[in-house]
């Protein structure tokens, strides 16, 4: 069976209504819905091949459409710039993330709200990765000294992110001291990416020899936090609750399918990170998820950029019935404001 235009434009139909409606779509639907130059009777033909052909199915209690993975792939495959939701540019209701975030919030507390806000504006659940350190470069350190001996590392990235380690260390070094290792430091390793920093790129003058000790603990720090952050990656995750609320998840089945991927952070942060950065989007639907019983489960994935190099990742986790056309537009501008928001800050 040839898939011709017409059956692109019934299958898109059903797939529009039932993203809006969440019942399966009959064939007098699409009758008053498109204006074609047939009856009833050949749209019906042409949604029977459409299931044939692997495009549509329809639940045994129901004589109307549904559509299946391979018909919401056809749909995402072909959603352009051109035929994105133009509703979503004009919402009100969109607030820049500029608006809520202040100087002296740190990166994961930006995160935490970004997550939150977008949870609010799709309905679906939100999660938004941290840059890695090893992506980031060095920006600043500050030295601090407490009482009884120990000193605070205060490390800050070109992203944003503050690192606090705090350290025990053999003999005596005053304030003079801490400014003078931190002097050094800031000046040997400002814009150095953090994989490559060594204590060889430290130049200590003779009249400095006595802050070598201090200097080559904290470069051994600095390499405990890109080490740490390696191993894990930061998610912070938004809109359990909110998701809940759409009418796949009556079913209890559907329900603990969503709570599974939910928990599985590792594979969650893996499956966000790992595609190709030359693509603005990743969209992996039902069985193409990660996980066994995901099947009704959809997953979109951006990337947002700071100054054109480190990067994150945002996704949005729903049933297979989200309006991904709304959603891609969102991501697209959400990914943009928070990529400015970055930018103005490292």
């Amino acid at each position: 069976m040839d898939f011709t235009n017409r059956k692109k434009l019934i299958l898109q139909e059903v797939i529009v209504r039932f993203i809006k409606d969440a019942e399966p779509v009959s064939s007098g639907k699409i009758a008053v819905s498109l204006v074609l130059d047939v009856g009833p009777a050949t749209i019906r033909k042409e949604m029977n091949e459409l299931e044939e052909m692997g495009y549509l199915t329809h639940p045994h209690t129901s004589s109307g459409r549904v559509p299946t993975d391979m018909g919401y792939r056809f749909y995402v495959d072909n959603i352009t710039e051109s035929n994105l939701n133009p509703i979503v540019r004009k919402e009100q209701d969109f607030p820049e993330i500029r608006e809520m975030i202040t100087k002296s919030m740190e990166i994961e507390t930006v995160l935490k709200e970004s997550t939150e806000m977008l949870a609010r504006i799709t309905n679906y659940l939100s999660m938004i990765v941290a840059p890695t350190i090893d992506q980031s470069k060095f920006k600043h350190l500050e030295l601090l000294k407490f009482e009884g001996g120990n000193y605070l590392m205060v490390l800050i990235t070109d992203t944003g992110r503050v690192y606090k380690r705090s350290f025990p260390l053999e003999g005596r070094f005053t304030e003079l001291d801490l400014q003078g290792a931190s002097g050094i430091l800031n000046s040997g390793l400002r814009n150095k990416s953090f994989t490559d920093i060594e204590a060889d790129n430290i130049k200590v003058s003779e009249g400095d020899n006595h802050l070598i000790l201090l200097i080559n603990r904290i470069i051994e720090l600095i390499k405990e936090c890109m080490g740490e952050n390696l191993a894990y990656n930061r998610i912070f995750v938004h809109g359990a609750s909110v998701v809940m609320q759409q009418p796949e998840f009556i079913d209890i089945k559907n329900i603990h399918q969503i709570l599974s991927v939910i928990e599985n952070e590792y594979l969650l942060m893996k499956m966000l990170m790992d595609f190709s950065s030359n693509k603005s989007f990743m969209v992996k639907i039902g069985a193409e998820l990660f996980s066994e019983g995901s099947a009704n489960l959809s997953l979109i994935a951006s990337r947002y950029r700071i100054k054109g190099n480190t990067s994150g990742a945002i996704g949005i986790l729903g049933p297979k019935r989200m309006d991904y056309s709304r959603v891609i537009n969102i991501m697209n501008i959400f990914r943009k404001n928070l990529t400015e928001v970055f930018d103005s800050r490292a």
